[in-house]
Protein backbone atom coordinates (compact mmCIF):
# COMPACT_ATOMS: atom_id res chain seq x y z
CA UNK A 1 0.00 0.00 0.00
CA UNK A 2 2.99 2.31 0.33
CA UNK A 3 3.10 2.69 -3.44
CA UNK A 4 -0.58 3.68 -3.60
CA UNK A 5 -0.12 6.23 -0.82
CA UNK A 6 2.99 7.62 -2.50
CA UNK A 7 1.08 7.95 -5.79
CA UNK A 8 -1.83 9.66 -4.03
CA UNK A 9 0.54 12.13 -2.37
CA UNK A 10 2.19 12.89 -5.72
CA UNK A 11 -1.24 13.46 -7.28
CA UNK A 12 -2.38 15.81 -4.54
CA UNK A 13 0.83 17.82 -4.78
CA UNK A 14 0.11 18.28 -8.49
CA UNK A 15 -3.44 19.41 -7.67
CA UNK A 16 -2.15 21.95 -5.15
CA UNK A 17 0.39 23.29 -7.64
CA UNK A 18 -2.23 23.61 -10.39
CA UNK A 19 -4.83 25.28 -8.16
CA UNK A 20 -3.89 28.94 -8.88
CA UNK A 21 -4.14 28.31 -12.62
CA UNK A 22 -7.41 26.44 -12.14
CA UNK A 23 -8.91 29.38 -10.27
CA UNK A 24 -7.79 31.85 -12.92
CA UNK A 25 -9.35 29.67 -15.63
CA UNK A 26 -12.66 29.37 -13.75
CA UNK A 27 -12.90 33.12 -13.20
CA UNK A 28 -12.05 33.81 -16.86
CA UNK A 29 -14.67 31.27 -17.98
CA UNK A 30 -17.34 33.04 -15.95
CA UNK A 31 -16.55 36.36 -17.62
CA UNK A 32 -16.45 34.86 -21.11
CA UNK A 33 -19.48 32.56 -20.92
CA UNK A 34 -21.82 34.88 -19.04
CA UNK A 35 -21.64 38.43 -20.43
CA UNK A 36 -25.29 39.29 -19.66
CA UNK A 37 -25.79 40.87 -16.26
CA UNK A 38 -29.58 40.63 -16.01
CA UNK A 39 -32.34 38.26 -17.07
CA UNK A 40 -33.91 41.00 -19.20
CA UNK A 41 -30.66 41.62 -21.06
CA UNK A 42 -30.24 37.91 -21.76
CA UNK A 43 -33.90 37.54 -22.76
CA UNK A 44 -33.73 40.34 -25.32
CA UNK A 45 -30.57 38.91 -26.85
CA UNK A 46 -31.95 35.38 -27.05
CA UNK A 47 -35.30 36.52 -28.46
CA UNK A 48 -33.59 38.37 -31.31
CA UNK A 49 -31.77 35.15 -32.26
CA UNK A 50 -34.84 32.89 -32.19
CA UNK A 51 -36.03 31.84 -35.66
CA UNK A 52 -39.71 30.99 -35.27
CA UNK A 53 -40.24 30.22 -38.96
CA UNK A 54 -37.78 27.36 -39.37
CA UNK A 55 -38.18 23.68 -38.59
CA UNK A 56 -34.41 23.54 -38.11
CA UNK A 57 -33.88 24.13 -34.40
CA UNK A 58 -30.37 25.57 -34.38
CA UNK A 59 -30.32 25.84 -30.59
CA UNK A 60 -28.88 28.62 -28.49
CA UNK A 61 -25.11 28.81 -28.93
CA UNK A 62 -24.57 30.99 -25.86
CA UNK A 63 -26.34 28.60 -23.48
CA UNK A 64 -25.12 25.34 -25.02
CA UNK A 65 -21.56 26.69 -25.21
CA UNK A 66 -21.67 27.69 -21.53
CA UNK A 67 -23.14 24.29 -20.66
CA UNK A 68 -20.24 22.46 -22.28
CA UNK A 69 -17.70 24.62 -20.44
CA UNK A 70 -19.42 24.13 -17.08
CA UNK A 71 -19.73 20.39 -17.71
CA UNK A 72 -16.00 20.07 -18.41
CA UNK A 73 -15.05 22.11 -15.35
CA UNK A 74 -17.36 20.09 -13.09
CA UNK A 75 -16.03 16.74 -14.28
CA UNK A 76 -12.44 17.95 -13.83
CA UNK A 77 -13.18 19.20 -10.30
CA UNK A 78 -14.93 15.96 -9.33
CA UNK A 79 -11.88 13.94 -10.38
CA UNK A 80 -9.54 16.17 -8.37
CA UNK A 81 -11.74 16.10 -5.29
CA UNK A 82 -11.90 12.30 -5.49
CA UNK A 83 -8.09 12.29 -5.54
CA UNK A 84 -8.05 14.45 -2.40
CA UNK A 85 -10.50 12.12 -0.66
CA UNK A 86 -8.40 9.11 -1.65
CA UNK A 87 -5.26 10.71 -0.22
CA UNK A 88 -6.97 11.48 3.08
CA UNK A 89 -8.40 7.96 3.36
CA UNK A 90 -5.02 6.36 2.69
CA UNK A 91 -3.37 8.66 5.25
CA UNK A 92 -5.82 7.79 8.04
CA UNK A 93 -4.00 6.02 10.91
CA UNK A 94 -5.29 3.02 12.88
CA UNK A 95 -7.92 3.89 15.46
CA UNK A 96 -6.54 4.21 18.99
CA UNK A 97 -7.11 6.11 22.22
CA UNK A 98 -5.86 9.68 22.46
CA UNK A 99 -4.12 12.06 20.09
CA UNK A 100 -6.96 11.97 17.57
CA UNK A 101 -7.17 15.69 16.79
CA UNK A 102 -5.40 15.21 13.47
CA UNK A 103 -7.86 12.46 12.54
CA UNK A 104 -10.73 14.83 13.34
CA UNK A 105 -9.21 17.34 10.93
CA UNK A 106 -9.02 14.64 8.28
CA UNK A 107 -12.66 13.74 8.80
CA UNK A 108 -13.84 17.36 8.58
CA UNK A 109 -11.89 18.08 5.39
CA UNK A 110 -13.00 14.79 3.84
CA UNK A 111 -16.66 15.44 4.68
CA UNK A 112 -16.66 18.92 3.18
CA UNK A 113 -14.91 17.63 0.06
CA UNK A 114 -17.45 14.83 -0.34
CA UNK A 115 -20.37 17.24 0.13
CA UNK A 116 -18.98 19.49 -2.60
CA UNK A 117 -18.45 16.51 -4.90
CA UNK A 118 -22.01 15.25 -4.33
CA UNK A 119 -23.45 18.68 -5.14
CA UNK A 120 -21.37 18.88 -8.32
CA UNK A 121 -22.56 15.43 -9.38
CA UNK A 122 -26.20 16.55 -9.00
CA UNK A 123 -25.57 19.59 -11.18
CA UNK A 124 -23.85 17.41 -13.77
CA UNK A 125 -26.84 15.04 -13.87
CA UNK A 126 -29.23 17.95 -14.45
CA UNK A 127 -27.46 19.45 -17.48
CA UNK A 128 -28.96 17.24 -20.24
CA UNK A 129 -32.41 18.42 -19.14
CA UNK A 130 -31.79 21.72 -20.90
CA UNK A 131 -31.81 20.19 -24.36
CA UNK A 132 -34.93 18.13 -23.69
CA UNK A 133 -36.84 21.10 -22.26
CA UNK A 134 -35.87 23.43 -25.08
CA UNK A 135 -36.61 20.93 -27.84
CA UNK A 136 -40.06 20.25 -26.42
CA UNK A 137 -40.88 23.96 -26.17
CA UNK A 138 -39.56 24.69 -29.67
CA UNK A 139 -41.69 21.99 -31.28
CA UNK A 140 -44.85 23.54 -29.82
CA UNK A 141 -44.39 26.85 -31.63
CA UNK A 142 -47.24 26.85 -34.23
CA UNK A 143 -45.33 28.35 -37.15
CA UNK A 144 -42.57 25.78 -37.05
CA UNK A 145 -43.42 23.90 -40.27
CA UNK A 146 -43.96 20.18 -40.38
CA UNK A 147 -42.98 18.42 -43.59
CA UNK A 148 -44.32 15.23 -45.11
CA UNK A 149 -43.37 13.52 -48.33
CA UNK A 150 -44.51 10.51 -50.35
CA UNK A 151 -43.32 8.73 -53.45
CA UNK A 152 -44.67 6.03 -55.73
CA UNK A 153 -43.50 4.17 -58.80
CA UNK A 154 -44.95 1.62 -61.20
CA UNK A 155 -43.84 -0.29 -64.28
CA UNK A 156 -45.46 -2.60 -66.84
CA UNK A 157 -44.39 -4.52 -69.93
CA UNK A 158 -46.32 -5.99 -72.84
CA UNK A 159 -45.34 -7.84 -76.00
CA UNK A 160 -46.92 -8.28 -79.40
CA UNK A 161 -49.69 -6.08 -80.62
CA UNK A 162 -49.54 -3.26 -83.07
CA UNK A 163 -46.63 -1.41 -81.55
CA UNK A 164 -44.56 -4.45 -80.64
CA UNK A 165 -42.96 -4.82 -77.25
CA UNK A 166 -43.71 -1.97 -74.96
CA UNK A 167 -42.42 -1.03 -71.52
CA UNK A 168 -43.91 1.69 -69.38
CA UNK A 169 -42.53 3.17 -66.20
CA UNK A 170 -43.77 6.02 -64.08
CA UNK A 171 -42.82 7.58 -60.77
CA UNK A 172 -43.97 10.52 -58.75
CA UNK A 173 -43.00 12.29 -55.58
CA UNK A 174 -44.77 14.89 -53.57
CA UNK A 175 -44.04 16.89 -50.48
CA UNK A 176 -46.16 19.08 -48.32
CA UNK A 177 -45.25 21.71 -45.76
CA UNK A 178 -47.83 22.81 -43.26
CA UNK A 179 -47.93 25.75 -40.92
CA UNK A 180 -50.60 26.11 -38.32
CA UNK A 181 -50.86 29.87 -38.13
CA UNK A 182 -49.12 32.74 -36.42
CA UNK A 183 -46.67 32.04 -33.64
CA UNK A 184 -48.09 32.56 -30.18
CA UNK A 185 -45.90 35.10 -28.41
CA UNK A 186 -46.20 33.02 -25.25
CA UNK A 187 -44.78 29.97 -27.05
CA UNK A 188 -41.79 31.95 -28.29
CA UNK A 189 -41.32 33.48 -24.86
CA UNK A 190 -41.40 29.99 -23.35
CA UNK A 191 -38.40 28.93 -25.43
CA UNK A 192 -36.55 32.11 -24.51
CA UNK A 193 -37.46 31.69 -20.83
CA UNK A 194 -35.92 28.20 -20.83
CA UNK A 195 -32.74 29.63 -22.36
CA UNK A 196 -32.59 32.40 -19.76
CA UNK A 197 -33.33 30.05 -16.87
CA UNK A 198 -30.56 27.63 -17.78
CA UNK A 199 -28.19 30.48 -18.61
CA UNK A 200 -28.36 31.73 -15.04
CA UNK A 201 -28.45 28.23 -13.55
CA UNK A 202 -25.17 27.57 -15.33
CA UNK A 203 -23.76 30.89 -14.18
CA UNK A 204 -24.62 30.07 -10.56
CA UNK A 205 -23.24 26.54 -10.97
CA UNK A 206 -19.89 27.86 -12.21
CA UNK A 207 -19.77 30.46 -9.44
CA UNK A 208 -20.51 27.82 -6.79
CA UNK A 209 -17.90 25.53 -8.30
CA UNK A 210 -15.30 28.29 -8.17
CA UNK A 211 -16.08 29.17 -4.55
CA UNK A 212 -16.37 25.61 -3.23
CA UNK A 213 -13.32 24.30 -5.06
CA UNK A 214 -11.33 27.22 -3.66
CA UNK A 215 -12.41 26.23 -0.14
CA UNK A 216 -11.53 22.57 -0.75
CA UNK A 217 -8.02 23.53 -1.87
CA UNK A 218 -7.68 26.04 0.97
CA UNK A 219 -8.64 23.34 3.48
CA UNK A 220 -6.01 21.03 2.04
CA UNK A 221 -3.28 23.68 2.01
CA UNK A 222 -3.95 24.94 5.54
CA UNK A 223 -4.16 21.45 7.02
CA UNK A 224 -1.78 19.51 4.81
CA UNK A 225 0.50 18.42 7.65
CA UNK A 226 -2.45 17.06 9.62
CA UNK A 227 -3.96 15.44 6.52
CA UNK A 228 -0.74 13.66 5.56
CA UNK A 229 0.41 12.79 9.11
CA UNK A 230 -2.48 13.25 11.58
CA UNK A 231 -0.48 11.84 14.50
CA UNK A 232 2.77 13.47 13.51
CA UNK A 233 5.49 12.05 11.32
CA UNK A 234 6.45 9.55 13.98
CA UNK A 235 2.99 7.96 13.87
CA UNK A 236 1.97 5.26 11.44
CA UNK A 237 -0.70 5.60 8.78
CA UNK A 238 -2.67 2.86 7.11
CA UNK A 239 -5.87 2.32 5.20
CA UNK A 240 -7.83 1.60 8.38
CA UNK A 241 -11.04 3.59 8.64
CA UNK A 242 -11.33 5.84 11.68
Amino acid sequence: MDFILSKAKSDIEAIRAAAPGDMERLIAASTKCFPFKSATEASEAFKSQLDVSSADNKGNDAVSGALFVVRDEITAAIEKIMTIERFIALSTPPMEDGNNFGVTVQMMVAKFSKDVRDDLAKVLDSLPGYFDARAGAYEKMPTVPSKSSSSSSSSSTSSGGKDGDEKKESSSTSSEEKKSGNTSMDRANHVVAIDVSYYFKLKVALSNLTDNYAVVIDNVNKNFDKLSAPKGHSGSNSMSMF
